[in-house]
Protein backbone atom coordinates (compact mmCIF):
# COMPACT_ATOMS: atom_id res chain seq x y z
CA UNK A 1 0.00 0.00 0.00
CA UNK A 2 0.96 3.42 -1.04
CA UNK A 3 1.69 6.00 2.36
CA UNK A 4 -1.37 8.14 2.48
CA UNK A 5 -0.55 11.57 3.19
CA UNK A 6 -2.38 13.44 5.94
CA UNK A 7 -3.81 17.15 4.54
CA UNK A 8 -5.02 19.63 7.36
CA UNK A 9 -7.40 22.25 5.51
CA UNK A 10 -7.59 25.65 7.36
CA UNK A 11 -9.59 28.45 6.01
CA UNK A 12 -11.90 31.27 7.39
CA UNK A 13 -16.09 30.68 6.99
CA UNK A 14 -17.11 29.88 3.36
CA UNK A 15 -13.59 29.31 2.31
CA UNK A 16 -14.08 26.26 0.42
CA UNK A 17 -12.59 23.46 2.87
CA UNK A 18 -15.41 21.54 2.49
CA UNK A 19 -14.99 20.31 -0.88
CA UNK A 20 -11.80 20.69 -1.31
CA UNK A 21 -10.47 17.01 -2.57
CA UNK A 22 -13.95 16.41 -1.76
CA UNK A 23 -13.36 12.30 -3.16
CA UNK A 24 -10.74 11.72 -0.66
CA UNK A 25 -11.87 10.28 3.25
CA UNK A 26 -12.38 13.15 5.43
CA UNK A 27 -12.55 13.55 9.12
CA UNK A 28 -14.46 17.07 9.95
CA UNK A 29 -13.66 18.90 13.04
CA UNK A 30 -17.13 20.34 13.04
CA UNK A 31 -18.59 16.90 13.25
CA UNK A 32 -16.08 16.10 15.97
CA UNK A 33 -17.64 19.17 18.15
CA UNK A 34 -20.92 18.43 17.42
CA UNK A 35 -20.63 14.97 19.06
CA UNK A 36 -18.56 15.82 21.86
CA UNK A 37 -21.04 18.97 22.50
CA UNK A 38 -24.35 16.65 21.76
CA UNK A 39 -25.49 19.70 19.86
CA UNK A 40 -26.19 21.41 16.53
CA UNK A 41 -26.30 24.65 18.18
CA UNK A 42 -23.95 26.74 15.94
CA UNK A 43 -23.84 29.50 19.47
CA UNK A 44 -22.65 26.52 21.61
CA UNK A 45 -19.91 24.93 18.93
CA UNK A 46 -18.88 28.18 18.40
CA UNK A 47 -17.69 28.33 21.99
CA UNK A 48 -16.05 25.26 21.91
CA UNK A 49 -12.32 26.85 22.74
CA UNK A 50 -11.77 25.14 26.17
CA UNK A 51 -12.40 21.86 24.45
CA UNK A 52 -8.90 22.06 22.29
CA UNK A 53 -7.08 19.24 23.75
CA UNK A 54 -10.22 16.58 23.89
CA UNK A 55 -10.96 17.39 19.70
CA UNK A 56 -7.06 17.10 19.08
CA UNK A 57 -7.26 13.40 20.75
CA UNK A 58 -10.49 12.49 19.09
CA UNK A 59 -8.72 13.88 15.55
CA UNK A 60 -5.97 11.19 16.24
CA UNK A 61 -8.31 8.58 16.82
CA UNK A 62 -9.95 9.62 13.67
CA UNK A 63 -6.53 9.30 11.70
CA UNK A 64 -5.21 5.82 13.41
CA UNK A 65 -8.87 4.27 12.49
CA UNK A 66 -9.06 5.35 9.04
CA UNK A 67 -5.12 4.15 8.92
CA UNK A 68 -6.36 0.66 9.83
CA UNK A 69 -9.45 0.63 7.42
CA UNK A 70 -6.57 1.91 4.79
CA UNK A 71 -4.10 -0.88 5.79
CA UNK A 72 -6.49 -3.42 5.18
CA UNK A 73 -8.23 -2.18 1.96
CA UNK A 74 -11.33 -1.37 3.85
CA UNK A 75 -10.77 2.23 3.19
CA UNK A 76 -9.37 2.70 -0.54
CA UNK A 77 -8.82 6.80 -0.52
CA UNK A 78 -4.84 7.77 -0.85
CA UNK A 79 -5.43 10.97 1.66
CA UNK A 80 -6.55 11.83 4.79
CA UNK A 81 -8.14 15.22 4.64
CA UNK A 82 -8.49 16.87 8.35
CA UNK A 83 -10.99 19.73 7.64
CA UNK A 84 -11.59 22.58 9.52
CA UNK A 85 -9.22 23.14 12.53
CA UNK A 86 -9.86 26.36 13.78
CA UNK A 87 -6.92 26.13 16.96
CA UNK A 88 -3.25 26.41 16.55
CA UNK A 89 -2.70 24.44 19.97
CA UNK A 90 -4.86 21.23 18.26
CA UNK A 91 -2.35 21.74 15.04
CA UNK A 92 0.23 21.50 17.39
CA UNK A 93 -0.85 18.37 19.08
CA UNK A 94 -1.64 16.44 15.56
CA UNK A 95 1.66 17.81 14.25
CA UNK A 96 3.32 16.08 17.04
CA UNK A 97 2.16 12.77 16.20
CA UNK A 98 1.77 13.46 12.44
CA UNK A 99 5.08 15.66 11.15
CA UNK A 100 4.87 15.35 7.52
CA UNK A 101 1.29 16.38 7.32
CA UNK A 102 0.83 18.77 4.62
CA UNK A 103 -0.93 22.22 5.47
CA UNK A 104 -3.10 24.22 3.44
CA UNK A 105 -4.64 27.35 3.63
CA UNK A 106 -7.46 27.81 1.34
CA UNK A 107 -7.57 31.90 0.34
CA UNK A 108 -10.29 33.54 -0.23
CA UNK A 109 -11.31 37.10 -0.36
CA UNK A 110 -13.82 37.97 2.26
CA UNK A 111 -16.26 39.22 -0.41
CA UNK A 112 -16.70 36.08 -2.27
CA UNK A 113 -17.07 34.45 1.42
CA UNK A 114 -19.70 36.45 2.41
CA UNK A 115 -21.56 35.96 -1.34
CA UNK A 116 -20.85 32.12 -0.66
CA UNK A 117 -22.19 32.59 3.08
CA UNK A 118 -25.10 34.34 1.78
CA UNK A 119 -26.09 32.01 -1.24
CA UNK A 120 -25.58 28.58 0.87
CA UNK A 121 -28.67 30.23 3.34
CA UNK A 122 -27.71 27.04 5.35
CA UNK A 123 -30.19 26.79 8.41
CA UNK A 124 -27.44 26.64 10.71
CA UNK A 125 -25.99 30.64 9.42
CA UNK A 126 -28.89 32.69 12.03
CA UNK A 127 -26.42 35.46 11.96
CA UNK A 128 -25.08 37.70 9.80
CA UNK A 129 -21.59 36.98 7.90
CA UNK A 130 -19.78 39.91 9.41
CA UNK A 131 -20.99 38.68 12.51
CA UNK A 132 -20.11 34.37 12.35
CA UNK A 133 -16.99 36.03 10.36
CA UNK A 134 -15.67 37.58 13.31
CA UNK A 135 -16.59 34.65 16.15
CA UNK A 136 -13.83 34.11 18.46
CA UNK A 137 -13.55 30.74 16.98
CA UNK A 138 -13.14 32.36 13.63
CA UNK A 139 -9.94 34.59 14.72
CA UNK A 140 -8.47 31.96 16.28
CA UNK A 141 -8.65 30.08 12.71
CA UNK A 142 -6.63 33.68 11.17
CA UNK A 143 -3.78 32.69 14.04
CA UNK A 144 -3.38 29.39 12.42
CA UNK A 145 -2.27 31.30 8.80
CA UNK A 146 0.01 33.70 10.98
CA UNK A 147 1.74 30.82 12.95
CA UNK A 148 2.07 28.66 10.57
CA UNK A 149 2.36 30.91 7.42
CA UNK A 150 5.95 29.74 6.35
CA UNK A 151 4.53 25.82 6.49
CA UNK A 152 1.35 26.56 4.97
CA UNK A 153 0.47 25.80 0.99
CA UNK A 154 -2.05 28.87 0.07
CA UNK A 155 -4.15 28.07 -2.49
CA UNK A 156 -6.56 30.37 -3.99
CA UNK A 157 -10.31 29.14 -3.72
CA UNK A 158 -12.30 31.11 -5.61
Amino acid sequence: MNKSEIVLVFGRICSGKSTFQALQHRIIVSNIVRDLLNTNDRSVLQNSLNMDMKIAEEIVNCIEEIKVGMKYNLIKHKNIIVDGIRQTSIVDYVLERYPDAKLVWLQVPTEKRRQRYELRADSKDTESFDIADNKPIELECQKIFSIFEDKLQIINNY
